[in-house]
């Protein structure tokens, strides 16, 4: 019987202060933190162009955040009576938008009558596509909360609450507790700090592909899209304005797909994901019955499928057809809901649930056009496979004390080109680096543990993320991690095939041999846990 990858396959983390600071040619890296930014070190030659990034609690607001100027605030509007603004609407976008204009209108100038009746229709309405399922109040910790849901620990008490790395640049932008986000680009001396009062309770950035200097914001009460300016005047040129949609907040998550053209958004409280065209600043609701809200959407790489979490066991992987109408597969988990997910190259998706104990499924979602044998049947197109064992494990530090790691995952990423996953959990102080391989036909062939990364001690990671813009036959991948002290680390993961002989490492432990690897036969196999509906 094939065994399954677990985290007791992986070698023990080092037991002094050092903090692991790269993987170099099949080995860790340990230094100090005073070593970490010296230029002599091995993994130096693979940061220079990252920006040095520690944010301390001093740095962040004391006050309320004060509305950033944007070029819109220049021009005066224009004043239509309130009927001619209904008959507008009602010509543009339909009676039921016209009803709900009138009853966001003046009393006094549509006449109470019209008011009261606008008002109680919209009452019916809003409970009609609520449903009685979710309640208007989330709550602020705990289950069902948006800290809950997002793929950042701790993330109510953060100093850094989400982060997003520019997929064609090295720029980064990082949303922090006081409801500010800072823009860190290479070139540029000073950092943007981007504010707006309708910026409030940031859980998810995503910036705009092919437009160097658009960026999505989730916000407790919309979506918010800044026009970044960087430079000396960044904060003053820097513009934004706000997507918001009835019964559509907070916004857990947002998501540009590849082309640039599609922006998705997500609430708890709201069925319905949000189609945006972000220029005429209107949305389309697409909706499925059954899950609750939704947690996070994720794009595939190609951009043809979109990942839908909802807040129950449901999960929807929508396959977009070019020139045809959008379709989903619906699929449910064991227990809990979808924790984490990540695509990889190929069409290959990765995702864990909440259950106890967790675990890693690989749910291949290429079309096997050309096998005609299978065509009718269940195959392995339509099958999860349980990939690695996430259970909690301990290793002894000395008598006293131990590292502890597994168990529920927070946040799961995997590098664009499909040779690293990394795992934060909500229990633990250590980063889980795996090296995976991913064949031709969608499979993941092969996964072997790579390293644990640990932090200095008493911090934990927040939030993680790979360095986007990775090219083939570069022999370095960079994963970012957000720890809870304020400090971004850059963590250099050089691959062992470009070792140089004359190299000096600070410390290092042996390496990994743990290796698991993928049969045919497994995965024709059906994991009998999951349900799948046409």
């Amino acid at each position: 019987m094939l065994k399954i990858l677990s985290l007791q396959d992986f070698s023990f983390p080092s037991s002094d202060n050092l903090i692991t600071a790269s993987f170099m040619y099949d080995e860790p890296v340990y230094c100090t933190k005073e070593e970490l930014q010296q230029e002599i070190q091995s993994f130096a030659t693979y940061l220079h162009d990252f920006p040095v990034i520690n944010i301390t609690p001093e740095m962040l607001a004391t006050r309320e955040t004060a509305r950033t100027i944007g070029a819109r605030d220049l021009f005066l509007p224009v004043q239509d009576s309130s009927f001619k603004k209904i008959a507008n609407i009602w010509r543009e976008k339909g009676l039921l938008e016209a009803i709900r204009a009138a009853a966001a209108e003046s009393p006094i100038e549509i006449t109470y009558q019209v008011h009261w009746l606008a008002t109680r229709m919209t009452q019916i309405l809003d409970v009609i596509e609520r449903g009685t399922f979710w309640s208007k109040v989330l709550p602020i910790s705990g289950f069902g909360s948006v800290a809950d849901v997002i793929s950042t620990r701790d993330w109510t008490t953060a100093l850094i609450r989400c982060m997003a790395w520019h997929p064609h640049c090295i720029r980064l932008a990082i949303a922090t507790r006081d409801d500010r986000i800072r823009i860190f680009s290479i070139g540029n001396i000073g950092t943007a700090v981007l504010r707006h009062s309708a910026q409030k309770s940031v859980c998810c950035l995503s910036w705009r592909p092919n437009a160097g200097r658009e960026l999505a914001a989730a916000c407790q009460n919309g979506v918010l899209i800044w026009t970044v300016e960087l430079g000396a005047a960044s904060n003053s040129l820097s513009y934004a304005y706000t997507l918001k949609y009835r019964n559509h907040a907070p916004v857990t998550s947002v998501s540009w797909n590849p082309q640039g053209d599609l922006l998705v958004s997500c609430s708890l409280t709201d069925m319905n994901m949000i189609i945006w065209d972000v220029a005429k600043e209107s949305g389309i609701p697409l909706r499925r019955l059954g899950g609750g809200g939704l947690c996070f959407t994720h794009w595939s790489p190609c951009g043809s499928r979109l990942l839908a979490t909802t807040c129950r066991k449901i999960f929807r992987v929508w396959d977009i057809g070019a020139g045809t109408s959008w379709k989903s597969e619906r699929w449910t988990v064991p227990n809990g809901r979808v924790a984490a997910a990540c695509f990889g190259p190929n069409l290959t998706l990765l995702f864990t649930s909440t259950e106890d104990p967790s675990m890693v499924y690989s749910l291949p979602l290429q079309e096997q056009i050309f096998d005609v044998k299978k065509v009718g049947t269940l195959d392995d197109n339509k099958v999860a496979i349980p990939l690695i064992d996430l259970s909690k494990v301990t290793f002894p530090i000395n008598d006293e004390d131990e590292y502890s790691v597994g168990g529920r995952v927070t946040s799961m990423d995997w590098d664009p080109l499909g040779k690293y996953l990394a795992i934060i959990f909500q229990d633990s102080s250590l980063v889980a680096i795996f090296k995976t391989k991913i064949g031709a036909t969608s499979r993941i062939t092969k996964v072997e543990p790579l390293c644990f990364v640990k932090g200095f001690p008493g911090e934990v990671p927040n939030c993680i993320q790979f360095y986007q813009n990775c090219q083939e036959g570069t022999d370095s991948t960079i994963l970012t991690i957000a720890w809870s002290n304020g400090f971004i680390q850059h963590f250099p993961i050089v691959d062992g095939a470009y070792k140089e002989s004359n190299l000096n490492h600070s410390k290092n432990v042996g390496i990994m041999s743990n290796t698991f690897s993928i049969t045919e036969d497994l995965q024709t196999s059906l994991y009998s846990s999951f349900s799948y509906i046409q």
